[in-house]
């Protein structure tokens, strides 16, 4: 599917697929929506509640890469040992990542390097970066192997309207089964459809203050 570049409100890049007529991140703010959401309220969150200096990180949908760079900046500066999984489906290339030119507007530009070599390790195997443990799995969510479980997952697949089953109970099932207890589920959704099927499964569902150009997400964490 083609892909076209654009500048969101806070000057950060995304991409748009016009056949689905959906974006990779909030046109509001590429870079902001991802702090607001996956950092602050999943990562730093789950942080302060668990005081814990190891992390590990499962991210449904990797695309740009941004919120593993954020991720690990967040980490090294707080000095946290990450371990992080991600399954992309459709990998963007490496000539659309450098076309993109996401690095010119990334905070911490002494980590600059690390965003480039997100992009370039090796597909389907463990990567070592600066302790950060990284694998990223191009395949498909459904039929990936999932062995590990997991404090936080970074759900970030594409909308509803683009792919209904990736926020289907089967999906959500699969995310229940794979977090640890406490873990948090953490996402830039706040669809009623998919905190029903939340809470039915046996999570426990904030309603949080969202982005700009969002009035809420959600968080769901697995107490059982």
């Amino acid at each position: 599917m083609k892909k076209k570049f654009f500048k969101t409100k806070d000057g950060s890049p995304s991409l748009i697929i016009d056949e689905l007529n959906e974006t990779y991140h909030s046109r509001h703010g590429a870079l902001t929506e991802s702090l607001h959401v996956y950092i602050e309220k999943g990562l730093n969150s789950w942080i302060e509640r668990n005081k814990k200096t190891e992390v590990n990180i499962f991210e449904m949908g990797m695309g740009t890469g941004l919120n593993a760079y954020l991720a690990y900046c967040f980490c090294i500066k707080n000095k946290i040992k990450l371990y992080y999984y991600s399954v992309e489906k459709f990998p963007l290339s490496i000539e659309e990542i450098k076309a993109l030119g996401m690095e010119k507007y990334l905070p911490y530009p002494e980590f600059h390097n690390f965003f480039e070599w997100l992009h370039s390790s090796d597909w389907n195997i463990k990567n070592f970066y600066k302790n950060f443990f990284f694998q990223k799995s191009s395949s498909d969510f459904f039929d990936s192997i999932i062995t590990e479980k997991y404090d936080i997952i970074f759900y970030d697949a594409f909308g509803y309207n683009a792919q209904p089953e990736m926020w289907g109970e089967k999906a959500l099932k699969i995310c229940y089964r794979i977090l640890k207890t406490g873990g948090y589920w953490i996402s830039y959704c706040s669809k009623g459809s998919v905190r029903r099927y939340l809470e039915k499964i046996g999570f426990e569902v904030d309603r949080l203050d969202g982005p700009p150009g969002k009035r809420e997400i959600l968080r769901a964490i697995k107490r059982v």
